[in-house]
């Protein structure tokens, strides 16, 4: 289950040795990383975000991810469910 951090973080765990994904608001840009199973920044990446483009969150939202969800969440589109 995805992780929901106060400083604007979302982070989807991995699955089966899957990478790990984070996602932030920072400075009003959504920007995206990917981490190993483990958690630890990719060597050739070194762990850099990279802000996501308006097909990127066309793509999310077209698919109603966690990712969509969470910022519609943070946003203020969505009223927080009570778990």
């Amino acid at each position: 289950m995805p992780t929901l951090n106060p400083t604007d973080l979302l982070k989807i765990p991995s699955e089966n040795g899957s990478p790990v994904n984070e996602y932030r608001i920072h400075h009003g840009q959504i920007e995206f990383r990917s981490l190993d199973a483990p958690g630890n920044p990719f060597p050739q990446y070194a762990g850099r975000w990279r802000t996501l483009t308006a097909a990127d969150l066309q793509f999310h939202f077209a698919l109603n991810t966690v990712v969509a969800k969470w910022l519609m969440q943070r946003l203020g589109g969505l009223p927080e469910k009570s778990p």
